[in-house]
């Protein structure tokens, strides 16, 4: 074996704002076991920071060698990103426009990160007394930690007293960080049996009665459960084990993602002359072991889940790792279950509800190669897999795949791709309603495109109605149920063949505005003037911008008129409704209400799948991706509300939902049907959806976007300003769309308002640049001129945030 290349120097970046990579001397003993990908303790400034290798150097500047400060110590034993890996996290901030160092932090998972605390130090006269309890504190303990001395005191009072005595000299400060401990899920209490009658707690105490319970128990019992059984304190468990009556070991967390899920039997799978075809297709790729990308263009139903599997275990077959995206949490289990009944216990399970000891516990895993299939949202695409062979982006063209609410704003469908390019893998979008982005680069020969045309084995396509609903009304004359005469007609018929129904309202709440018949007044939100949506559970108005929440009010606060309308539709007044029709229909609402805890998702869609209940009311998170063989209607409540979105996307959007949540109905061996209400049957998106014309909606849209110059043939980036002054925000989105025009080849749209101005934060303005990729094609010119901006951009009550490729351009 060849001996290590040693390297004096080494690259390192931090998880701050700053965008430079510093270079530090490696000391002696640590040259031969340091690699890029480990992180490390160095000083910069005056502070102890956690960095990260990214680079070596031989060599500095003559004048930099005596300059140079070593970097003190190594945290990871061996890397936690492979060379790839961190190529693609250079990759992305170079295009996403964020501090490569804050990159790498985002690809760390919380709970993984270092943990950071402060050593306060005394240096101060001893002499004379001391009436503040925090100084005194600092010198009989020094050095003592902050977050110990701010749990003692107060986080308040400490900093006031550690920051006034910094400034005078007194103390130091010192930053120490640490590997985060793994806290075990729960113990398991072991009896000690052999045990001799002296060293028994005495009669009647609550120890004895705890033991005496536990030896009926010889192979141990959960501390969890004695504690809720037995009533037994923390305090009493552990005298027993310091008595040594008890055995106390740590439980690892349950790692099984499907544990409350419904598992079906398992079924033989033959795949038809097009999933074989395709199949074919991606083993070739797989074999030459290079970059692959691949369109697997399939109708609702036609099986691409199939094909993954397929992928999947060639990669497998070929020792490589797999990643499964999916755009929502609620779809990675009944993904997730399909792997693993397939694979076993190589398929982890990754998003963000996801905590503590489990998250951690689950990336290790993965780092470690413990797991070979990582099935998860948005961020598993940066998990560190071990020989990577395929990524699978199912559903590709949902926004939910784009990160929004921090920096860097990736969207994880093209990081997928670009990973695939660094770690030479195939990759493959799969979609029934592609974005027409994925769709024009299919086109252009982009990817390879894979047909399935057809629904898979005996299911066809669901018979479809449209209902006009301003007909309805005016036929029926009766405007207080949501539901058209056909829907109740096939939900009553759906239950009564022992099937089940799906619906789709995609507005929470129960009344999405709150108006005064008296003088019209709106109940709106303090924060940022949005309606306030009532919610009948819980009894409360809520903004679903900023989160605010209010009790509703009993008269109007405009003119005191108790004459209050409840208006629009949201799931809880649907769901309500559903009942009052048919109260002995059992109903499972699934939206962001009824998901907010752990596990929701699997609970909700697994008592589905077990016929718990007869009808699954929701949001557009069961649009997509569901797969239940005994569903046979599907419901649409109101398939025009996304087109009134100020978005060029809505009605690719509009288009995109109808098709999809249409398609979750006939999957098995009955037929299916759908009923679509809307208030615009003859809209263009509508019609296409509804007749399942994906060639002629697409062809369309491409040509209006053309015409307009909007992606797929142009490049966006949004700049969104927030201040507390309205005319200051104003003046500088102004200034910076100055700067902008200035530069060829740009097209500068606003600034403007943002379609909610006024938030907690300030008020808020945007500006949209456009780059036509015909006079730009790499979109060079609109990074450059965004960088330019970026870079010199400093205002001390203004804050301006940079979104590269936006998939919403009014919020």
């Amino acid at each position: 074996m060849s001996e290590p290349v040693l390297h004096p120097y080494a690259d390192l970046v931090f998880p701050l704002n700053v965008r430079q990579a510093f270079t530090f001397q490696i000391p002696a003993e640590v040259q031969p076991v340091i690699q890029i990908g480990q992180r490390v303790i160095a000083p910069l400034g005056h502070r102890k920071q956690q960095g990260m290798v990214i680079g070596f150097r031989d060599e500095v500047a003559p004048d930099m060698v005596d300059k140079m400060r070593p970097l003190e110590r190594i945290v990871d034993p061996v890397p936690i990103f492979n060379q790839q890996l961190l190529d693609l996290l250079k990759w992305m901030s170079t295009y996403y426009l964020t501090p490569v160092g804050k990159v790498i932090q985002t690809a760390i998972p919380s709970d993984a990160r270092l943990k950071k605390d402060t050593i306060v130090t005394w240096k101060g006269n001893d002499a004379g007394e001391h009436t503040d309890p925090v100084l005194h504190y600092i010198r009989e303990k020094s050095p003592v930690k902050l977050s110990a001395m701010k749990t003692k005191f107060g986080a308040g009072e400490v900093i006031q007293t550690v920051a006034r005595l910094q400034r005078a000299g007194e103390i130091d400060l010192e930053n120490t960080f640490a590997m985060r401990q793994q806290r075990p899920a729960d113990f398991l209490l072991l009896p000690e049996i052999a045990t001799a009658p002296d060293q028994l707690p005495r009669k009647g105490s609550k120890q004895l009665a705890v033991y005496e319970a536990l030896l009926a128990y010889p192979a141990g019992k959960n501390q969890s459960a004695v504690q809720a059984e037995f009533g037994a304190t923390s305090a009493v468990l552990q005298g027993l084990v310091d008595k040594g009556l008890l055995i106390k070991r740590p439980l690892r967390p349950d790692l099984d993602p499907l544990k409350d899920y419904h598992i079906p039997p398992d079924k033989t799978i033959v795949l038809n002359p097009e999933q074989a075809r395709a199949t074919e297709e991606i083993q070739r790729a797989m074999a030459r072991n290079e970059f692959a990308p691949f369109f697997l263009f399939g109708v609702a139903g036609s099986g691409k889940t199939e094909v993954y599997l397929e992928a999947a275990a060639l990669a497998l077959k070929n020792e490589q790792s797999v990643i499964i995206l999916v755009p929502e949490i609620a779809l990675a289990p009944q993904l997730a279950q399909r792997f693993q009944q397939r694979f076993g216990d190589v398929v982890a399970l990754w998003h963000s509800n996801l905590r503590g000891p489990e998250r951690l516990q689950t990336w290790q895993a993965i780092q470690r190669g413990e797991f070979k299939i990582v099935v998860g949202a948005r961020s598993a695409v940066l998990t560190p897999v071990k020989n990577l062979g395929l990524i699978v982006v199912d559903e590709e063209q949902e926004n939910a795949y784009k990160q929004e609410d921090s920096d860097p704003k990736y969207h994880a469908r093209d990081v997928a791709l670009m990973r695939g390019r660094f770690e030479q893998s195939v990759v493959i979008l799969g979609s029934a309603t592609p974005s027409l982005e994925t769709y024009y680069n299919q086109i252009q020969e982009r990817f390879k495109t894979l047909h399935l045309s057809k629904r898979w084995e005996r299911a066809v396509p669901p018979l479809v109605d449209v209902v006009d609903m301003a007909k309805e009304y005016e036929e029926t004359e009766d405007w207080s149920s949501p539901f058209s005469r056909k829907l109740r007609v096939g939900i009553e018929e759906t239950i009564a063949s022992g099937k089940q129904v799906i619906l789709l309202q995609n507005r929470r709440g129960y009344a999405p505005i709150v108006k005064c018949k008296s003088c019209g007044y709106a109940l709106a939100c303090p924060h940022d003037e949005i309606t306030l949506t009532y919610h009948k559970v819980g009894h409360q108005m809520r903004c679903h911008f900023c989160g605010y929440e209010t009790a509703p009010p009993t008269e109007c606060p405009a003119c005191g008129s108790v004459d209050l309308h409840l208006g629009g539709l949201g799931t809880q007044k649907v769901e309500e409704a559903l009942q009052g029709l048919f109260p002995d229909v059992t109903v499972c609402r699934m939206d962001l209400d009824t998901t907010r805890l752990k596990g929701a998702h699997q609970k909700i869609l697994g008592d589905f799948a077990r016929k718990k209940y007869s009808v699954l009311l929701g949001t557009q998170m069961i649009a997509k991706g569901l797969d239940f063989e005994n569903v046979t209607l599907v419901g649409v409540m109101n398939a025009d509300s996304g087109l009134h979105y100020p978005d060029f996307r809505a009605r690719e959007r509009t288009f995109q939902l109808v098709y999809q949540v249409a398609g979750r109905s006939g999957r098995g061996e009955f037929p299916g049907r759908v009923v679509i209400q809307t208030w615009q049957p003859d809209n263009f998106a509508i019609q296409c959806a509804t007749r399942q014309d994906v060639k002629l909606f697409y062809n369309k849209e491409l040509e209006d976007r053309n015409q307009l110059n909007y992606p797929p043939f142009s490049r966006l980036v949004t700049f969104d300003f927030v201040g507390p002054r309205r005319g200051e925000v104003e003046r500088i989105a102004g200034r910076v769309a100055e700067i902008l025009d200035e530069f060829d080849g740009l097209t500068i749209l606003g600034p403007a308002p943002a379609l909610v101005e006024r938030s907690r934060e300030g008020f808020r303005w945007k500006l949209i640049v456009k780059s036509a990729k015909t006079t730009d094609p790499s979109g060079k010119q609109l990074h450059a001129a965004t960088r330019h901006i970026q870079q010199r951009f400093t205002h001390k009550s203004v804050r301006m945030s940079i979104d590269v490729d936006p998939v919403r351009t009014m919020g």
